[in-house]
């Protein structure tokens, strides 16, 4: 008989308040499968639309998808004071350096 050795590998799977493995009720997950798989398709089909968006958003303004997309990330999260200083400080350098 073989033994495997399991010292110093970490435990995977949900815990319980005490810290103990969590009951697993596989009937939750096939009670709302199909939902999930529709949100999954929902998503995949959101990004999808989101990226030819950007991308004709891109050409109208003749801006580059990349800043587009940036920006428009920025202005939908919490990071849009962030995301301006890290641009304002590389600006800086562009102007302040140069090549």
């Amino acid at each position: 008989m073989t033994t495997i050795q399991t010292e110093g590998k970490r435990s995977t799977g949900r815990k319980d308040a005490d810290k103990q493995p969590a009951v697993e009720r596989p009937e939750a997950l096939v009670k709302r499968l199909d939902e999930l798989i529709t949100l999954h398709r929902k998503l995949v089909s959101a990004g999808e639309e989101f990226s030819d968006a950007v991308k004709a958003t891109a050409e109208d303004s003749g801006m580059l998808a990349k800043n587009v997309r940036s920006f428009v990330l920025a202005r939908a999260g919490e990071r849009f004071v962030e995301k301006k200083r890290e641009v304002a400080q590389l600006a800086l350098l562009f102007e302040e350096i140069g090549e």
